[in-house]
């Protein structure tokens, strides 16, 4: 048994919110935490120079604003006291206002639902959030290219 968990999620949310809601289910069921995985797919900006850099956070900021466009997921931004953002953005999706929805993801919003850093800072920061609430991260890269793409893998497997 297990869940993967929505990207669209911070780590406030999950300890908060998710885990104990998975915790009452299992002890209703008479199961343990143990007997359950956790897999969370984890948004990650990071890149080798700053080209790379800028491409996977403008759209990590961008996939981060359409879920946040969606009113299903406003109580996350809620428990943040950002529920207002929801509407604006739902309106700015209606619009077709995509880019712009990306740029109203400040820093602050970021660095709550995506991981942060230098390729070789990412699998420590993954570890240090999410080690302690989820059994498996699957961390998700934004890049312009399949190239980059690989390129970052394969430095983050040689860490």
């Amino acid at each position: 048994d297990g869940m993967i968990i929505h990207a669209f999620t911070t780590e406030k949310y999950v300890a908060e919110e998710t885990l104990p809601a998975i915790e009452r289910g299992l002890a209703k069921a008479g199961k343990k935490r143990s007997d359950f995985q956790l897999a969370y797919p984890v948004f990650v900006v990071t890149g080798s120079d700053e080209k790379s850099w800028v491409q996977s956070r403008t759209a990590v900021t961008k996939q981060i604003a359409f879920y946040g466009s969606t009113p299903a997921y406003r109580p996350v931004l809620e428990k943040h006291g950002w529920g207002e953002l929801q509407s604006e953005l739902n309106a700015m999706s209606k619009r077709g206002e995509w880019d712009e929805m990306g740029r109203r993801i400040s820093d602050e919003i970021l660095e709550e639902f995506a991981v942060v850093g230098s390729p070789n800072e990412i699998p420590r920061k993954l570890k240090q959030r999410y080690g302690q609430h989820v059994d498996r991260v699957l961390a998700t890269f934004a890049f312009a290219s399949d190239e980059a793409r690989r390129a970052a893998l394969e430095e983050l497997r040689a860490k």
